[in-house]
This record gives C-alpha cells, sequence and structure tokens, in this order.
C-alpha cells in the first residue's frame, strides 16, 4: 500500500521508523565525524593581523597554531544538521496521515524566530493534524526563546543550506585534495577566520613563505552556537531531535 495515502494501514512502531531513518542517518555521520576529527591533530603555524577600522592598515601581527582539519567535516556537519530537521519534517507528515488526511506543500514541523513568528506561521503547517498533536507540538515551544535548541537546528540548518557553510571554532585551516593553489602541492589548505581582516598570512612548516588567502564572510554566527564545541554541540542536537521523536511516539497510533 502507498505510505503516503492517508488510508495507509502503518501502526506506531512502522510510522517512527519512518521518521528515524533521517536520525539514524545523522547518527551515523556523526560518529563518522568524530572518528575523523579526533584522529587527526595537526596545527599550522599561522600569522593572523588586526585592521585598524580607522586607516584600514594591518595592524598587530602575531603567531597562532591552528588546528588543521578536513574540509569535508564542515560539509559532514551541514549534512547531519540537515538531517535532523528532515526527521522533523518527516515526523510532521505522518502526523498529517496518520490523522487520514494528506500532506501539503506546506506540512512541516513548525519552527519559528519567536512566539510572535510561530503563531503566524503554524497554522498552514500543521493543517491537517489532530488537534492533539498540535496540542503536543505547541507544548515544545519551537521557537527562539522557547525551545532554543529547536530553533538552533532549525537557524544553523538555515545558514548551511542558503548562506554560508559553518564552524563553531572561530579561525581553522582546512585541508582538501582538491584545493589546488599555484604556488605548489603543498599548499592545499584555506585559512577560515570568523573576523577581520580578510586576508592573514599562512606560514608551512616546511617552506615558510607566506601565503595571503582572500578569508570569506565569518563562518560562524555567535548568536546560534555561542561557544559551544562542534561536536559536543551536534551530539546535543542529536539527543534532543530523538528524544522530541520518541516522545511523540503515541501520536503516531
Amino acid at each position: 500500500m502507498d505510505t503516503l495515502s492517508p488510508k495507509a494501514g502503518l501502526n506506531a512502531d512502522s510510522r517512527l521508523i519512518l521518521v528515524r531513518v533521517k536520525i539514524e542517518r545523522a547518527k551515523q555521520h556523526l560518529v563518522e565525524l568524530e572518528r575523523e576529527l579526533t584522529a587527526r591533530r595537526e596545527y599550522t603555524n599561522v600569522i593572523l593581523t588586526e585592521e585598524n577600522p580607522e586607516t584600514g592598515l594591518q595592524e598587530g601581527r602575531q603567531f597562532h597554531s591552528l588546528r588543521t582539519i578536513p574540509f569535508n567535516s564542515v560539509a559532514a556537519a551541514g549534512d547531519i544538521i540537515q538531517n535532523l530537521r528532515s526527521s522533523l519534517d518527516h515526523l510532521a507528515n505522518q502526523l498529517v496521515l496518520v490523522a487520514g488526511n494528506r500532506p501539503t506543500r506546506h506540512t512541516c514541523f513548525p519552527i519559528s524566530e519567536d512566539f510572535t513568528a510561530y503563531e503566524r506561521e503554524k497554522a498552514r503547517k500543521v493543517k491537517g493534524m489532530r488537534a492533539d498533536a498540535k496540542e503536543a507540538i505547541d507544548a515544545l515551544k519551537p521557537y527562539g526563546g522557547g525551545n532554543d535548541f529547536l530553533w538552533r537546528l532549525h537557524d544553523l540548518n538555515n545558514i548551511d543550506k542558503h548562506r554560508v557553510l559553518f564552524t563553531v571554532d572561530p579561525d581553522t585551516i582546512f585541508q582538501a585534495d582538491w584545493i589546488n593553489y599555484p604556488w605548489g602541492p603543498e599548499s592545499n589548505t584555506f585559512l577560515m577566520k570568523a573576523s577581520l581582516p580578510h586576508f592573514a598570512g599562512v606560514f608551512h612548516r616546511e617552506t615558510e613563505n607566506q601565503i595571503r588567502l582572500e578569508i570569506g564572510k565569518a563562518l560562524s554566527e555567535p548568536k546560534v552556537l555561542e561557544s559551544d564545541a562542534l561536536l559536543p554541540s551536534l551530539h546535543q542536537l542529536v539527543n534532543v531531535v530523538e528524544g522530541l521523536v520518541f516522545s511523540l511516539k503515541p501520536l503516531l497510533a
């Protein structure tokens, strides 16, 4: 039977399985990411400067030893966030189906910036759900200032999908074999700096040649992640989403 049909005869356990697919994928990504990051403890010497806001000149050059990690770790973190957010939307779909209705293109798990936005936006997103499901979602307070874990998940997902890559460490050197700068194969690195200036010099251990790398915009948004470490933050979000989904299992019956 078509599982997208309102008449599909699925029990709560079966519906839960369909929702958990994305969560389990996020957990697998997290295990792989954690293994990769904990196995690599490489550092590169870097000289960072500060820009004088009045003159625009680079001042205060200082040496730092920054961790060098694989560039794909940033993409993997985004994949984890995306899978967790998608699992909640899959849950919303199942809550509509179990009520005997069809999801619409607006159906999703409502998460908003604040209470006012939530009250304004939620109706079309939960349309077709039973009253008890809507009440349970309301009780979660899925908006900034109500349930900041859910708002963090939602906002990080939008940051990663639509604006910039994200990382928690303010200054990090990322490495990838596909980065091919003209100064040689040993320079397959890219410096991500979350603050001004737009350029910094990287000194490689062997060549000690100063390399000027253009820095894009800030990779992290402190108001979202603040100073939390990447791996603990991702573990926390996995636990929050998994706990939420299991707590709403009775509504899938």
